[in-house]
């Protein structure tokens, strides 16, 4: 029998090298992601009436002083930040929102964006 030549043996510990920088290459972000801490509710500043989105979007701390109207079947008594689908958290009183980024709202307040949360 003969040799062939142009074999060469495969370096398992190259392989394995390679793999492995690969993969911690690729998981950095996930890893960032994971050890990024995220604000809570608690240590978000308080959305302020005067804050010139909230006085855009006519937000007020207290749902029933806010000029409110019937919506999509939902009576305006029952428009409130805490039912709304742009509010991130089920607990608490204040809460972050999507409209207000970086901001809390009040969990009874209401603002011109409300929208019934589904």
């Amino acid at each position: 029998m003969k040799k062939s030549a142009n074999i060469t043996p495969v370096d398992f510990t190259r392989r394995r090298v390679l793999l492995g920088t690969v993969a911690t290459i690729a998981s950095a972000p996930l890893v960032n992601v994971l050890l990024t801490p995220r604000a809570i509710a608690a240590e978000l500043q308080h959305l302020s009436p005067d804050d010139p989105t909230a006085k855009a979007l006519n937000y007020h701390n207290d749902a029933s002083e806010a000029p409110r109207a019937d919506r999509a079947g939902t009576p305006a008594d029952e428009q409130f930040c805490h039912n709304c689908q742009f509010v991130q958290s089920q607990t608490g009183d204040w809460r972050p929102c999507q409209i207000f980024p970086g901001k809390a709202v009040n969990a009874n307040g209401w603002c011109s964006s409300w929208t019934k949360a589904g």
